[in-house]
Protein backbone atom coordinates (compact mmCIF):
# COMPACT_ATOMS: atom_id res chain seq x y z
CA UNK A 1 0.00 0.00 0.00
CA UNK A 2 1.61 3.37 -1.13
CA UNK A 3 2.41 6.40 1.59
CA UNK A 4 0.16 9.48 0.77
CA UNK A 5 1.53 12.68 1.76
CA UNK A 6 -0.89 14.69 3.81
CA UNK A 7 -0.07 17.80 2.71
CA UNK A 8 -0.59 16.85 -1.20
CA UNK A 9 -3.55 15.16 0.01
CA UNK A 10 -4.61 18.59 1.77
CA UNK A 11 -4.04 20.20 -1.45
CA UNK A 12 -5.95 17.54 -3.57
CA UNK A 13 -9.36 18.77 -1.11
CA UNK A 14 -8.19 22.14 -1.84
CA UNK A 15 -8.10 22.07 -5.44
CA UNK A 16 -11.14 20.28 -5.81
CA UNK A 17 -13.33 22.90 -2.95
CA UNK A 18 -11.48 25.53 -5.93
CA UNK A 19 -13.45 23.52 -8.71
CA UNK A 20 -16.65 23.54 -7.10
CA UNK A 21 -16.70 26.68 -6.16
CA UNK A 22 -15.93 27.50 -10.32
CA UNK A 23 -18.40 25.21 -11.13
CA UNK A 24 -21.29 26.75 -8.61
CA UNK A 25 -19.96 30.11 -10.20
CA UNK A 26 -20.29 28.92 -13.96
CA UNK A 27 -23.61 27.17 -13.70
CA UNK A 28 -25.82 28.30 -11.98
CA UNK A 29 -24.38 32.03 -9.95
CA UNK A 30 -23.42 33.48 -13.65
CA UNK A 31 -26.48 32.65 -15.22
CA UNK A 32 -28.43 34.06 -12.74
CA UNK A 33 -26.97 36.82 -13.32
CA UNK A 34 -26.56 37.20 -17.63
CA UNK A 35 -29.29 34.76 -18.57
CA UNK A 36 -32.69 37.52 -19.59
CA UNK A 37 -35.30 35.01 -17.75
CA UNK A 38 -33.52 35.34 -14.43
CA UNK A 39 -32.45 39.12 -14.74
CA UNK A 40 -36.72 39.11 -15.62
CA UNK A 41 -37.74 37.85 -11.99
CA UNK A 42 -38.43 40.42 -9.35
CA UNK A 43 -35.33 41.70 -7.95
CA UNK A 44 -33.12 39.97 -9.69
CA UNK A 45 -31.95 42.73 -12.11
CA UNK A 46 -29.84 44.11 -9.37
CA UNK A 47 -26.44 44.49 -10.94
CA UNK A 48 -28.06 45.28 -14.61
CA UNK A 49 -26.69 48.61 -14.76
CA UNK A 50 -23.66 50.44 -16.39
CA UNK A 51 -21.86 50.52 -13.55
CA UNK A 52 -18.48 49.12 -11.77
CA UNK A 53 -19.93 47.07 -8.98
CA UNK A 54 -17.34 45.70 -6.45
CA UNK A 55 -19.26 43.72 -5.10
CA UNK A 56 -19.21 41.19 -8.36
CA UNK A 57 -15.29 41.08 -7.62
CA UNK A 58 -15.98 38.25 -5.44
CA UNK A 59 -17.02 36.52 -8.61
CA UNK A 60 -13.92 37.69 -10.76
CA UNK A 61 -11.96 36.13 -8.09
CA UNK A 62 -13.84 32.76 -8.53
CA UNK A 63 -13.74 32.61 -12.43
CA UNK A 64 -10.02 31.47 -13.08
CA UNK A 65 -10.64 28.61 -10.01
CA UNK A 66 -11.60 26.08 -11.93
CA UNK A 67 -9.08 25.95 -14.27
CA UNK A 68 -6.22 25.94 -11.32
CA UNK A 69 -7.88 23.03 -9.80
CA UNK A 70 -7.17 21.23 -13.24
CA UNK A 71 -3.61 22.48 -13.29
CA UNK A 72 -2.78 21.89 -9.78
CA UNK A 73 -4.77 18.14 -10.20
CA UNK A 74 -1.95 17.10 -13.61
CA UNK A 75 1.04 19.03 -11.68
CA UNK A 76 0.22 16.22 -8.96
CA UNK A 77 0.26 13.78 -11.03
CA UNK A 78 3.59 14.71 -12.93
CA UNK A 79 4.93 14.85 -9.35
CA UNK A 80 4.33 11.68 -8.43
CA UNK A 81 4.37 9.93 -11.64
CA UNK A 82 6.70 11.46 -14.08
CA UNK A 83 10.09 10.20 -13.19
CA UNK A 84 8.78 6.52 -13.08
CA UNK A 85 9.94 4.06 -16.00
CA UNK A 86 6.59 2.81 -16.48
CA UNK A 87 3.01 3.64 -15.18
CA UNK A 88 -0.02 1.11 -14.70
CA UNK A 89 -2.44 2.27 -17.58
CA UNK A 90 -4.50 -0.88 -16.48
CA UNK A 91 -4.90 0.22 -12.82
CA UNK A 92 -5.38 3.94 -13.80
CA UNK A 93 -8.48 2.91 -16.46
CA UNK A 94 -9.72 0.37 -13.53
CA UNK A 95 -10.21 3.28 -11.10
CA UNK A 96 -11.50 5.57 -13.63
CA UNK A 97 -13.95 3.21 -14.99
CA UNK A 98 -15.35 1.67 -11.80
CA UNK A 99 -15.97 5.12 -9.83
CA UNK A 100 -17.77 6.62 -13.44
CA UNK A 101 -19.87 3.74 -13.37
CA UNK A 102 -20.69 4.12 -9.85
CA UNK A 103 -21.37 7.41 -10.17
CA UNK A 104 -23.36 7.00 -13.52
CA UNK A 105 -25.67 4.35 -11.39
CA UNK A 106 -25.98 6.47 -8.33
CA UNK A 107 -26.96 9.94 -10.63
CA UNK A 108 -29.65 7.72 -12.38
CA UNK A 109 -31.07 6.04 -9.46
CA UNK A 110 -31.04 9.13 -7.57
CA UNK A 111 -32.74 11.10 -10.79
CA UNK A 112 -35.79 8.01 -10.44
CA UNK A 113 -36.41 8.73 -6.85
CA UNK A 114 -36.13 12.05 -6.84
CA UNK A 115 -38.72 12.45 -9.86
CA UNK A 116 -40.94 9.64 -8.33
CA UNK A 117 -41.29 10.80 -4.76
CA UNK A 118 -40.58 14.94 -4.63
CA UNK A 119 -42.79 16.52 -6.80
CA UNK A 120 -42.29 19.75 -5.98
CA UNK A 121 -38.41 19.46 -6.45
CA UNK A 122 -38.63 18.14 -10.19
CA UNK A 123 -34.84 17.50 -11.26
CA UNK A 124 -32.88 17.25 -14.01
CA UNK A 125 -33.19 13.41 -15.19
CA UNK A 126 -29.65 12.01 -15.50
CA UNK A 127 -29.65 9.04 -17.87
CA UNK A 128 -27.64 6.08 -17.13
CA UNK A 129 -26.13 6.58 -20.38
CA UNK A 130 -24.35 9.25 -18.90
CA UNK A 131 -21.54 7.82 -18.01
CA UNK A 132 -19.58 7.83 -21.55
CA UNK A 133 -19.84 11.62 -20.74
CA UNK A 134 -19.99 12.38 -17.31
CA UNK A 135 -16.95 14.51 -16.99
CA UNK A 136 -14.84 15.95 -20.03
CA UNK A 137 -11.56 15.71 -17.69
CA UNK A 138 -11.51 12.50 -16.89
CA UNK A 139 -10.69 11.98 -21.08
CA UNK A 140 -8.45 14.82 -20.91
CA UNK A 141 -6.71 13.09 -17.63
CA UNK A 142 -6.34 9.85 -19.08
CA UNK A 143 -4.59 11.28 -22.62
CA UNK A 144 -2.09 12.46 -20.59
CA UNK A 145 -1.51 9.60 -18.63
CA UNK A 146 -1.23 7.39 -21.76
CA UNK A 147 0.66 10.17 -23.40
CA UNK A 148 3.27 9.82 -20.42
CA UNK A 149 3.08 5.87 -20.64
CA UNK A 150 3.70 5.89 -24.48
CA UNK A 151 6.67 8.34 -24.73
CA UNK A 152 6.36 11.40 -22.01
CA UNK A 153 8.32 9.94 -19.29
CA UNK A 154 10.62 8.31 -21.42
CA UNK A 155 11.45 11.30 -23.21
CA UNK A 156 11.72 13.62 -19.81
CA UNK A 157 13.82 11.28 -17.67
CA UNK A 158 16.53 11.81 -20.89
CA UNK A 159 16.57 15.16 -20.57
CA UNK A 160 19.44 17.08 -18.57
CA UNK A 161 18.23 20.34 -16.37
CA UNK A 162 19.18 22.49 -18.99
CA UNK A 163 17.17 21.08 -21.92
CA UNK A 164 14.67 19.84 -19.34
CA UNK A 165 13.86 23.65 -19.00
CA UNK A 166 14.20 24.40 -22.31
CA UNK A 167 11.10 21.73 -23.14
CA UNK A 168 8.82 23.40 -20.25
CA UNK A 169 9.36 26.90 -21.65
CA UNK A 170 9.06 26.26 -25.79
CA UNK A 171 5.38 24.54 -24.72
CA UNK A 172 4.65 27.26 -22.27
CA UNK A 173 5.66 29.86 -25.16
CA UNK A 174 3.13 27.97 -27.60
CA UNK A 175 0.11 27.59 -25.35
CA UNK A 176 0.90 32.00 -24.42
CA UNK A 177 1.20 33.36 -28.06
CA UNK A 178 -2.14 33.61 -29.27
CA UNK A 179 -1.54 32.56 -32.38
CA UNK A 180 0.48 29.04 -32.22
CA UNK A 181 -1.68 28.78 -29.44
CA UNK A 182 -4.40 29.11 -32.62
CA UNK A 183 -2.77 26.71 -34.74
CA UNK A 184 -2.64 23.93 -31.88
CA UNK A 185 -6.37 24.19 -31.65
CA UNK A 186 -6.84 24.38 -35.64
CA UNK A 187 -4.44 21.17 -35.99
CA UNK A 188 -6.82 19.14 -33.86
CA UNK A 189 -10.12 20.12 -30.98
CA UNK A 190 -8.69 19.99 -27.80
CA UNK A 191 -5.19 19.74 -28.89
CA UNK A 192 -3.68 22.99 -27.13
CA UNK A 193 -5.69 21.59 -23.75
CA UNK A 194 -3.85 18.49 -24.12
CA UNK A 195 -0.27 19.97 -24.97
CA UNK A 196 -1.36 22.26 -21.71
CA UNK A 197 -1.88 19.29 -19.31
CA UNK A 198 1.74 17.51 -20.74
CA UNK A 199 2.99 21.00 -19.89
CA UNK A 200 1.79 20.72 -16.13
CA UNK A 201 2.21 16.92 -15.60
CA UNK A 202 5.95 17.46 -16.81
CA UNK A 203 6.31 20.69 -14.53
CA UNK A 204 5.15 18.61 -11.82
CA UNK A 205 8.21 16.58 -13.06
CA UNK A 206 10.73 18.97 -13.01
CA UNK A 207 9.42 20.22 -9.37
CA UNK A 208 10.21 17.07 -7.77
CA UNK A 209 13.33 16.67 -9.83
CA UNK A 210 15.18 20.29 -9.57
CA UNK A 211 12.97 21.96 -6.64
CA UNK A 212 13.32 25.31 -9.06
CA UNK A 213 11.34 27.09 -6.63
CA UNK A 214 13.57 26.50 -3.06
CA UNK A 215 14.82 29.72 -3.46
CA UNK A 216 12.44 31.60 -3.43
CA UNK A 217 10.52 32.99 -0.18
CA UNK A 218 7.40 32.30 1.19
CA UNK A 219 6.08 35.59 0.90
CA UNK A 220 7.24 35.55 -2.69
CA UNK A 221 4.67 32.70 -3.44
CA UNK A 222 2.02 34.67 -1.54
CA UNK A 223 2.85 37.39 -3.38
CA UNK A 224 2.11 35.66 -6.71
CA UNK A 225 -1.27 34.66 -5.54
CA UNK A 226 -1.92 38.01 -4.37
CA UNK A 227 -0.83 39.96 -7.62
CA UNK A 228 -2.76 37.38 -9.78
CA UNK A 229 -6.28 38.07 -7.97
CA UNK A 230 -5.64 41.59 -8.48
CA UNK A 231 -5.02 40.99 -12.17
CA UNK A 232 -8.26 39.36 -12.40
CA UNK A 233 -9.77 42.17 -10.52
CA UNK A 234 -7.77 44.53 -13.00
CA UNK A 235 -9.30 42.37 -15.91
CA UNK A 236 -13.01 42.35 -14.64
CA UNK A 237 -12.47 46.20 -14.36
CA UNK A 238 -11.35 47.00 -18.02
CA UNK A 239 -13.55 44.57 -19.29
CA UNK A 240 -16.33 46.19 -17.22
CA UNK A 241 -15.20 49.53 -18.28
CA UNK A 242 -15.31 48.24 -21.97
CA UNK A 243 -19.06 47.09 -21.72
CA UNK A 244 -20.30 50.50 -20.68
CA UNK A 245 -18.62 52.50 -23.09
CA UNK A 246 -20.26 50.08 -25.82
CA UNK A 247 -24.00 50.49 -23.81
CA UNK A 248 -23.32 54.66 -23.81
CA UNK A 249 -22.61 54.64 -27.26
CA UNK A 250 -25.44 52.25 -28.50
CA UNK A 251 -27.80 54.66 -26.74
CA UNK A 252 -28.94 52.71 -23.89
CA UNK A 253 -30.64 49.39 -23.79
CA UNK A 254 -30.48 46.44 -21.73
CA UNK A 255 -27.09 46.13 -20.00
CA UNK A 256 -25.38 42.65 -18.94
CA UNK A 257 -22.42 42.60 -16.26
CA UNK A 258 -19.87 40.64 -17.92
CA UNK A 259 -17.68 38.12 -15.72
CA UNK A 260 -13.89 37.54 -17.46
CA UNK A 261 -13.69 33.71 -18.06
CA UNK A 262 -9.90 32.11 -18.91
CA UNK A 263 -9.33 28.69 -20.69
CA UNK A 264 -7.18 26.07 -19.21
CA UNK A 265 -4.17 27.27 -20.65
CA UNK A 266 -4.51 31.28 -19.50
CA UNK A 267 -1.58 32.66 -17.93
CA UNK A 268 -3.23 33.91 -15.05
CA UNK A 269 -4.94 30.18 -13.78
CA UNK A 270 -1.71 28.68 -14.70
CA UNK A 271 -0.17 31.36 -12.68
CA UNK A 272 -2.39 30.68 -9.61
CA UNK A 273 -2.24 26.56 -9.79
CA UNK A 274 1.48 26.90 -10.06
CA UNK A 275 1.67 28.91 -6.54
CA UNK A 276 -0.85 26.88 -4.75
CA UNK A 277 1.24 23.79 -5.61
CA UNK A 278 3.58 25.36 -4.48
CA UNK A 279 2.81 26.25 -1.18
CA UNK A 280 1.23 23.45 -0.07
CA UNK A 281 4.29 21.90 -0.71
CA UNK A 282 5.84 23.38 1.40
CA UNK A 283 3.64 22.57 4.15
CA UNK A 284 5.72 20.23 7.00
CA UNK A 285 2.61 17.83 7.62
CA UNK A 286 2.73 14.50 9.80
CA UNK A 287 0.43 11.45 8.26
CA UNK A 288 -3.26 12.37 8.71
CA UNK A 289 -5.57 9.34 7.61
CA UNK A 290 -8.58 11.39 7.66
CA UNK A 291 -7.20 13.91 5.54
CA UNK A 292 -5.58 11.54 3.11
CA UNK A 293 -9.02 9.49 2.77
CA UNK A 294 -10.46 12.28 2.08
CA UNK A 295 -7.98 13.18 -0.39
CA UNK A 296 -8.76 9.90 -1.98
CA UNK A 297 -12.53 10.58 -2.33
CA UNK A 298 -11.74 13.85 -4.67
CA UNK A 299 -12.00 12.03 -7.88
CA UNK A 300 -15.76 10.91 -6.80
CA UNK A 301 -16.93 14.37 -5.79
CA UNK A 302 -15.64 15.24 -9.00
CA UNK A 303 -17.81 12.89 -10.76
CA UNK A 304 -20.87 13.66 -8.61
CA UNK A 305 -21.16 17.34 -8.40
CA UNK A 306 -20.55 18.41 -12.17
CA UNK A 307 -24.24 17.58 -13.61
CA UNK A 308 -27.14 18.52 -14.36
CA UNK A 309 -28.71 17.25 -11.30
CA UNK A 310 -26.83 18.75 -8.96
CA UNK A 311 -27.21 22.29 -11.10
CA UNK A 312 -30.33 22.23 -10.39
CA UNK A 313 -30.35 22.30 -6.69
CA UNK A 314 -27.59 25.11 -6.73
CA UNK A 315 -30.29 27.16 -8.49
CA UNK A 316 -32.91 26.74 -5.91
CA UNK A 317 -30.92 29.93 -4.05
CA UNK A 318 -31.54 33.48 -5.82
CA UNK A 319 -27.56 33.92 -5.48
CA UNK A 320 -27.46 37.27 -7.27
CA UNK A 321 -30.25 39.31 -4.89
CA UNK A 322 -28.15 37.40 -1.90
CA UNK A 323 -25.17 39.00 -2.86
CA UNK A 324 -26.85 42.70 -3.32
CA UNK A 325 -28.24 42.63 -0.24
CA UNK A 326 -25.43 41.21 2.41
CA UNK A 327 -22.40 39.79 1.64
CA UNK A 328 -21.75 38.05 4.25
CA UNK A 329 -24.79 35.78 3.99
CA UNK A 330 -23.96 35.19 0.69
CA UNK A 331 -20.65 34.01 1.59
CA UNK A 332 -21.50 31.85 4.21
CA UNK A 333 -24.37 30.00 2.07
CA UNK A 334 -21.65 29.69 -0.66
CA UNK A 335 -19.60 28.08 0.99
CA UNK A 336 -22.42 25.65 3.75
CA UNK A 337 -23.44 24.57 -0.34
CA UNK A 338 -19.71 23.92 -1.61
CA UNK A 339 -19.27 21.50 1.72
CA UNK A 340 -22.73 20.27 1.50
CA UNK A 341 -21.78 19.04 -1.99
CA UNK A 342 -18.25 18.00 -1.23
CA UNK A 343 -19.79 15.77 2.00
CA UNK A 344 -21.98 13.88 -0.01
CA UNK A 345 -19.10 13.45 -2.46
CA UNK A 346 -16.88 12.02 0.04
CA UNK A 347 -20.02 10.09 1.32
CA UNK A 348 -20.95 8.53 -2.20
CA UNK A 349 -16.73 7.32 -1.86
CA UNK A 350 -17.44 5.58 1.14
CA UNK A 351 -20.69 3.52 -0.25
CA UNK A 352 -18.45 3.31 -3.26
CA UNK A 353 -15.65 1.13 -1.09
CA UNK A 354 -18.28 -0.61 0.82
CA UNK A 355 -19.48 -1.93 -2.52
CA UNK A 356 -15.97 -2.99 -3.63
CA UNK A 357 -15.91 -5.28 0.08
CA UNK A 358 -19.08 -6.37 -0.94
CA UNK A 359 -18.64 -7.73 -4.43
CA UNK A 360 -15.30 -9.29 -2.88
CA UNK A 361 -17.28 -11.07 -0.06
CA UNK A 362 -19.30 -12.61 -2.95
CA UNK A 363 -16.80 -13.18 -5.48
CA UNK A 364 -16.88 -17.05 -4.51
CA UNK A 365 -20.57 -16.93 -5.47
CA UNK A 366 -20.18 -15.76 -9.30
CA UNK A 367 -17.02 -17.02 -10.15
CA UNK A 368 -15.57 -20.20 -10.33
CA UNK A 369 -13.07 -22.18 -7.64
CA UNK A 370 -9.81 -22.14 -9.39
CA UNK A 371 -8.99 -25.29 -7.90
CA UNK A 372 -11.94 -26.84 -9.46
CA UNK A 373 -10.63 -25.51 -12.63
CA UNK A 374 -7.41 -27.24 -12.24
CA UNK A 375 -8.99 -30.67 -11.21
CA UNK A 376 -11.34 -30.35 -14.16
CA UNK A 377 -8.01 -29.72 -16.66
CA UNK A 378 -5.85 -32.62 -15.17
CA UNK A 379 -7.65 -35.50 -16.50
CA UNK A 380 -7.27 -33.68 -20.19
CA UNK A 381 -3.54 -33.27 -19.04
CA UNK A 382 -2.95 -36.75 -17.80
CA UNK A 383 -4.14 -38.27 -21.33
CA UNK A 384 -2.30 -35.70 -22.95
CA UNK A 385 1.00 -37.49 -21.58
Amino acid sequence: MKKRSSNIELLRITAMIMIIAYHLFLHCIKAQLTDSGSIAAPENDCFCHPYFSKRLCILALISPMGQAGNAIFLMISGYFMAHKDSIDLTKISKKLLLQLGFAAMLLGLSSISLYTNIHPFPPRLIPFSVFNSLAWFVGYYFIVMVTAKVFLNQFLNKLDRKNYLMFLLVLFSLLQFGWSAIILSNLCGGLDVIATGIFLYSLGGYIRKYNPFENIRLWAVLAVILLTDLIVIGNFYIQTASNILEYDAAGGGAFIQSIPEYANNHLFPLLLGIAVFELFRRIKLPRNGVINFIGASTFMVYLLHDNEFVYKAWCRQNWITLLHENVISFLMIYIIWILITFSAGSLSYCIFLLGGRLLKFCKPLTLKRAEANAEKASPEKDAKI
